[in-house]
């Protein structure tokens, strides 16, 4: 229902209204109602989803009005079980069609690409209890292609790389396998940055978790079906 009204309103109508809508889902409830607040969240990235899904690049700059909400939903969920989970979701959903339609390099821009990929990253950390593989990894490829600039992707891969020496195989083992994507996605784009990665590819062929160590060993696989040579001269 609420596409359909936008349909029938110009950019100068309806940017006021999507204003007071990222408002409304924090304000006029008393700072004890979590409850309430992750709820009229829900409703907002419900529709965000829907809105940005729908509406593809015509709508990029309103990502602008996002960014500092989504980072810090982000940062403030305990997306274990229940409404915080759900909500989880629906941002990650969000932030993933934002990625996906950019043509006007908004997530170029460092402020922006700033402001969400540390957070996005530092979300491997619920991989003990949540299947990161459909919200998170995907979200996380996307940010890598629409970023597009050596900089940003040397940046975000050195941070996914530093979950490969967590204490947890949970961890890894989600970073190993978005580590495979970003591969299938970006091919060489992605493999210029090899030098960096091989040293954690090296520890993880004997992870003391067998599964980390098969993916890793499929990683190393997607590599050279891509390089179309082999590793294990790099790996010695």
């Amino acid at each position: 229902m609420a596409l359909r009204m936008i349909y029938k309103l110009n950019d100068a109508a309806f940017r006021p209204v999507f204003a007071q809508l990222m408002e409304w889902s924090i304000s006029d409830l008393p700072k004890e109602d979590r409850l309430g607040r992750i709820l009229r969240q829900q409703s907002l990235y419900a529709f965000l989803l829907a809105f940005f899904d729908n509406l593809k690049s015509i709508v990029t700059s309103y990502a602008s009005y996002v960014v500092d909400s989504a980072a810090a939903t982000l940062k403030m969920l305990n997306p274990k079980t229940g409404e915080d989970q759900e909500l989880w979701k629906r941002v990650l959903k969000t932030l993933r069609k934002c990625f996906e339609h950019d043509q006007d390099d908004f997530w170029q821009a460092p402020a922006h690409f700033a402001a969400i990929a540390p957070v996005l990253v530092e979300q491997f950390l619920h991989a003990s209890s949540l299947d990161l593989s459909e919200e998170l990894m995907p979200a996380v490829v996307e940010l890598a292609a629409t970023a597009d600039s050596q900089e940003h992707q040397k940046e975000l891969n050195g941070a996914v790389l530093r979950h490969l020496r967590s204490e947890l195989a949970s961890v890894r083992l989600a970073t190993v396998r978005c580590q495979q994507m970003l591969t299938d996605r970006l091919g060489e784009e992605w493999l210029a940055m090899l030098p960096e990665m091989l040293p954690y590819i090296s520890e993880l062929q004997d992870d003391d978790d067998e599964v980390v160590e098969k993916e890793t060993h499929r990683w190393i696989a997607k590599i050279e079906g891509v390089l179309g040579e082999s590793l294990d001269s790099m790996l010695q």
